[in-house]
């Protein structure tokens, strides 16, 4: 029986089998050495200060268990807890952004983490008048953590000047369309920050967990 079904395959279906076995052996092998050329190559830069970011797996214990401890404690849908694995922080401003690993293992931060974020026409905090401030304060309830003394009064979030790139916390950012604020916050008792969503009173407000 065995030998009759060895008979079945011809010398062209073996040399076939052959290809294809070699095909995917050399695709994994290149996919594994492009994914490390990479992985060496590629740095990316922090929007804030323009240094390299690290990993968010090089966090210590410590700051993991704080960063996940603190957006649990919101039990807010829009500021949910992520996978530090996958996230970067800026060593120089202790910021963190989620979801920054690439599926080959490098990292990608840019000014869209505001978009990803959250979805929203974005503006520096310190770009708005008086009125607009006050309008926005008087939407919601309250505000603790974040950063309203010291902002940039260019609009776009990229044109940060250096001053208050670096300042603690980080810049806070609104969309006048809506008056929902987007900001950096501290985490207590560490230097890391995360970014918080915060929605006004009514109808975009989003109530929390249980």
């Amino acid at each position: 029986m065995a030998l009759t079904l060895i008979a079945a395959y011809t010398y062209e279906d073996v040399a076939f089998f052959s290809f294809a076995i070699l095909f995917v052996f050399v695709l994994l092998m290149a996919t594994f050495l492009f994914g490390w050329w990479v992985s060496k190559r590629q740095v990316t830069l922090s929007p804030y200060s323009k240094r390299p970011l690290r990993k968010g797996s090089d966090l210590p214990y410590y700051g993991i268990e704080s960063v996940l401890r603190y957006l649990y404690r919101l039990h807010e849908y829009d500021n949910r807890m992520f996978h530090l694995n996958r996230a970067a922080y800026c060593r120089e401003t202790g910021r963190i952004f989620p979801n920054a690993l690439t599926w080959y293992n490098t990292l990608n931060v840019d000014w869209n983490f505001l978009q990803r974020s959250y979805p929203g026409n974005w503006v520096s905090w310190g770009s708005l008048s008086d009125k607009q401030q006050e309008f926005v304060l008087k939407s919601h309830h309250q505000l603790e953590g974040y950063q309203m003394e010291r902002s940039s009064r260019q609009p776009q979030p990229r044109l940060v000047e250096p001053e208050y790139a670096f300042s603690k916390p980080g810049p806070l950012y609104v969309d006048l369309d809506t008056s929902i604020l987007l900001g950096w916050k501290c985490i207590p008792n560490t230097d890391y920050e995360v970014l918080i969503v915060t929605k006004p009173r009514g109808k975009f407000e989003t109530p929390k967990t249980l």
